[in-house]
């Protein structure tokens, strides 16, 4: 099951990916790529940044995954005290 960790964040997109270590960083691997079983095109190289493919990337960045707020239970579950 695919649990993506952080988003890889450019001017126009967000995409959901999951952190793998790599042999020369951490790998950046997207749903797609892991329902497809390929490897993951984007990795993030200490010190150097975010590659595709072995290209550098500029004006991208990873943030990681907002957390999830609980919901606030309704009115109409919540029981009176009268």
């Amino acid at each position: 099951m695919f649990q993506p960790t952080h988003l890889l964040v450019s001017r126009s997109r967000k995409t959901p990916v999951q952190l793998i270590p790599g042999a020369n960083g951490l790998m950046l691997l997207t749903e797609t790529e892991f329902n497809a079983g390929t490897e993951a095109a984007f990795e993030m190289r200490p010190r150097l940044g975010i590659f595709c493919k072995g290209v550098p990337l500029v004006g991208y960045s990873l943030q990681p995954m907002p957390a999830s707020v609980p919901a606030a239970p309704s009115a109409s579950a919540v029981s009176s005290a009268c």
